[in-house]
């Protein structure tokens, strides 16, 4: 669901600005074209046969609250997680049945922070919740039919202030 990588202004000549380019592809761009390419398949799927539908798209608790060390993540996701907004309040004015649904991770012990991405951080897959923990409880709140399923320390933020701001 996404590319993080390390973004330190203090040393501006280590900044790869194609690597830029590729996260911020890969976490916004790329998910706002599959959403404008697929929404119309969605929308007259729900229409015709009278059954909802669903977006649900990842983003990040560092959406809510960004950290130092990955500011373009941070902002990719933010952008996403305000993209969502307004794709869910748009689709509640349409005759067909779209639910849009964020998931809001905390860190999970996934590839995203291996060495092999991110060679600054040492012993980076065991950082964060493991991940079938994130799972079972993203699943968890899929089922509920929650439309925001802020997990671990991300439904802090969700639930201290951002649930309240929307």
């Amino acid at each position: 669901s996404g590319i993080q990588r390390r973004l330190d202004f203090t040393s501006s000549s280590t900044i790869d600005l194609s690597q830029v380019t590729t996260e911020l592809t890969t976490n916004y761009i790329s998910p706002l074209h599959f959403t404008t390419a697929f929404l119309p398949h969605l929308q007259t799927f729900s229409k015709t046969s009278k059954k909802p539908t669903s977006l649900i798209f990842t983003t990040s608790g560092l959406a809510l609250v960004p950290i130092l060390r990955c500011p373009n993540y941070c902002a990719s996701k933010a952008a996403m997680h305000h993209l969502i907004l307004c794709l869910r309040e748009q689709m509640k004015s349409t005759d067909g049945d779209v639910r849009v649904i964020e998931i809001l991770p905390p860190a999970v012990q996934t590839e995203l922070h291996d060495s092999k991405h991110q060679p600054d951080l040492k012993d980076g897959g065991n950082f964060g919740m493991p991940l079938d923990e994130f799972t079972e409880e993203a699943w968890k709140g899929l089922c509920e039919g929650q439309t925001d399923v802020a997990v671990g320390m991300a439904k802090m933020s969700y639930e201290g202030w951002e649930k309240e701001r929307q």
